[in-house]
């Protein structure tokens, strides 16, 4: 009885060690190596099957941006949703930092394909509202079926090349017209880049942007300055508690969300802002004076401090500065 007892405890503990090599520490999903392993498998077997090889777009802005904590945390949702939209016979890993494969096995018709991908876009995008993110996460899917010979590694090619086309066409799209070069062939190219560049439905009050496009703004503006004579201001909204510590993460989620709203509703359309770590705002204000700018940061300020709770602890400090000087001292 003993010796049985024994092997049950030694069966169960072989089993909790497959497990443990087999899955993702973060996600639960299949990694690399066994998703490799059991795709081999799947693809041994009679009948149809396709690979798909997802990739959120952008992520490493989101881990520089907001932290590791909810970049995982956002990881552990994409790993939730595909669980939730692919049936449990399909095998699901993480095979990169941000890159997924799902092996569907009997195939998948381009409409259910594309069902399933609205599905995850919805689902990522709450997920990025709810931990604060003022852009939509995206990703690029590409996919793959199975072909009498492939193995795991000659299907996730080309499903890997898929997703590499997509990802370069997309920054890289231009007219697609039936004109062979010529005077309207340059005009029809510029109509799409007019089309491009204009914003769509834009929202009211400030525009804002990840902290990537906010560099690129600034440096921008900081040269035409310099032509101009004209000023700008630069405001950094910083969020912390009475110790000037972070704010717990379920809480910052919601203050930093209630201040994004703020901003949006104090600032000027012409103005920018975007966030710049997890407890963080940049503000770009054009053409203010000084005073108009601590005029800007403090109504700010105000605003968002009345609609906290006196007991919440909170301090929201705000630094104002012009383009292309030092920081003057920290106010709030």
């Amino acid at each position: 009885m003993l010796v049985d007892q024994e092997l049950d405890m030694l069966k169960d503990e072989n089993t909790r060690l497959r497990v443990l090599a087999e899955h993702d520490w973060l996600t639960g999903l299949y990694n690399r190596r066994a998703a490799e392993a059991h795709v081999d498998e799947a693809l041994l077997k009679n009948g149809g099957g396709m690979l798909l090889v997802l990739d959120i777009d952008h992520f490493k802005q989101v881990n520089d941006r907001y932290g590791h904590l909810i970049g995982d945390a956002l990881l552990c949702e994409a790993a939730r949703t595909l669980r939730d939209i692919f049936f449990p016979r399909d095998i699901i890993g993480r095979v990169g930092g941000d890159e997924f494969i799902i092996y569907i096995l009997g195939g998948c018709s381009q409409e259910a394909v594309d069902g399933r991908a609205a599905q995850l876009a919805e689902r990522l995008r709450k997920a990025g509202r709810r931990y604060g993110m003022r852009w939509n996460l995206s990703f690029t899917l590409g996919l793959a079926e199975k072909q009498a010979g492939d193995d795991y590694i000659s299907l996730f090619d080309r499903a890997d090349q898929m997703l590499l086309a997509r990802k370069k066409a997309r920054r890289a799209r231009r007219a697609d017209s039936a004109d062979a070069g010529g005077e309207r062939s340059i005009c029809t190219d510029m109509a799409l880049i007019r089309r491009e560049l204009r914003e769509k439905d834009p929202p009211k009050g400030a525009f804002c942007q990840d902290y990537e496009t906010f560099k690129q703004i600034y440096r921008f503006v900081e040269r035409g300055l310099k032509r101009s004579g004209q000023s700008a201001y630069i405001i950094l909204m910083t969020l912390t508690d009475a110790q000037g510590q972070f704010v717990p993460l379920a809480a910052r989620e919601e203050y930093m969300s209630r201040l994004s709203d703020d901003l949006q509703a104090s600032l000027r359309s012409g103005d920018l802002f975007a966030p710049y770590s997890g407890c963080q705002y940049l503000l770009m204000v054009l053409g203010a004076s000084s005073e108009n700018a601590a005029v800007i940061a403090g109504r700010i300020h105000t605003r968002f401090m009345s609609r906290v709770a006196p007991d919440a602890g909170l301090l929201l400090r705000y630094d104002v500065y012009p383009m292309g000087e030092l920081p003057l001292q920290p106010k709030g």
